[in-house]
């Protein structure tokens, strides 16, 4: 059967619930299935590890949205959930080729690995501060019952990225909420383009503040790394959007799947107890088997391409759905549904990206789920979720793996 996007085979939404059943569903279609989008609005979903690392490699698909027809043609709502993710600054995640180089290399100088390894001391502090506040609260809590998701997997990236970049203390609250207002698909349009006025306003303070009083931080690194060949003021604030957005929301959502594969799985807790040498692992498995980024909107069809039985047209949108390339049988094996933290699969996984494309602050992230993980697990080994995992509410968004709130008990009574 010819597939094309004038006959979506699924429609697809936040509010589909389990987004993995969602993703078999999509599997089974086939690699690249054509569905429709909230709105009405048709796009291809590539369901196969191997397609999606092919296409983000291959130069007939490109990222500017403005190759997108139905862009082009105005046919996008104003008020359409998704628009923030694809009408963003200018930045590595909207431009290719030579232009991505040039973006990314000042990015490489500033974000080195030098400078990621000298926060292995400061994020242990971290997260030993956030595991005594998660105590503190607990122990003033009626129940015994805290909040994970708002207590410990928010705020220990998001004080890692304060370090690393400057974010006064007093901004971690306002950015929470306008973060997840960005975020979710369930917030009227007038308030998510509040929440993007309002996160573009407190980055553009930022760099002025580092313009202003340079400092050893990476926003003062990155505005050195472009005296020469400088962003522009657009270009600067699309980069710090990326790595603050990204860079702090995929992990929030990478601790609360952890804690939540550990306790759903207490024989893979068990080996990692008796081998400690195995969480980088672990953590590469969890990025495996529950994505952060369930769907994203990667690119855009430059040419008339042929793939399989899908006949995708110029300026056809391509998201990549990063859950169904986890558990891709074809590129894990049989067993690609199951959580083995030693699995070390040849190749590594797809979840950061791939090829020159991947995710510039992935080490910085898995940094933080090494660190966070085991000290949690150490600090409280009788740690339960307050409620079964099946009830705890997914957060409202296509493109997000995560949850609302993950109530839990640290003594396991």
């Amino acid at each position: 059967m010819d597939l094309s996007l004038r006959r979506p085979v699924q429609r697809i939404s936040a509010e589909d619930g389990d987004l993995h059943r969602q993703a078999e569903r999509l599997r089974a279609v086939g690699p690249l299935v054509p569905v429709e989008l909230p709105g009405g609005l048709a796009a291809w979903v590539v369901t196969s590890d191997v397609l999606g690392r092919e296409l983000l490699v291959d130069r007939r698909f490109v990222k500017d949205v403005n190759t997108w027809h139905a862009w082009r043609r105005g046919e996008v709502p104003a008020d359409w959930p998704l628009r923030p993710v694809v009408d963003t600054p200018r930045s590595l995640i909207t431009v290719d080729g030579a232009e991505h180089r040039r973006l990314r290399a000042p990015l490489a100088r500033a974000l080195t690995p030098a400078r990621v390894a000298a926060l292995r001391g400061p994020v242990g502090a971290i997260v030993a501060g956030r595991l005594d506040a998660l105590a503190a609260a607990a122990r003033l809590s009626p129940d015994g019952t805290v909040d994970y998701r708002v207590l410990f997997a928010f705020p220990v990236p998001m004080e890692v990225l304060g370090l690393l970049l400057g974010i006064p203390a007093q901004w971690y609250g306002r950015l929470r909420v306008l973060f997840d207002d960005f975020f979710s698909e369930a917030v009227d349009v007038e308030r998510k383009l509040a929440a993007v006025l309002g996160i573009r306003g407190l980055i553009a303070e930022l760099i002025a503040r580092r313009r202003s009083e340079p400092g050893d931080d990476l926003v003062g690194a990155l505005l050195t790394a472009v005296a020469d060949d400088p962003y522009t003021d657009e270009e600067l604030i699309g980069t710090l959007l990326v790595l603050i957005g990204a860079g702090h929301e995929t992990t929030v959502h990478l601790l609360v799947h952890g804690l939540r594969a550990l306790l759903r799985h207490p024989e893979q807790r068990a080996l990692l107890a008796a081998r400690p040498g195995l969480w980088p692992a672990a953590v590469e498995e969890l990025l495996r088997y529950d994505a952060p980024v369930a769907t994203f909107f990667a690119r855009y069809a430059a040419a008339d391409v042929r793939i399989g039985d899908a006949d995708v047209r110029v300026g056809d949108p391509l998201l990549l759905n990063y859950l169904a390339m986890g558990r891709d049988p074809g590129r894990y094996g049989d067993d690609a549904g199951a959580f083995d933290a030693a699995r070390c699969p040849v190749g590594g996984h797809t979840s950061f990206g791939y090829g020159p494309h991947a995710c510039p602050g992935a080490q910085l992230a898995r940094l933080e789920a090494v660190s966070a993980l085991p000290a949690l697990f150490a600090r409280f080994p009788g740690i339960r979720l307050a409620v079964p995992d099946d009830e705890l509410e997914r957060f409202p968004s296509l493109m997000l793996n995560g949850r609302v709130a993950v109530p839990v008990r640290l003594d396991g009574h």
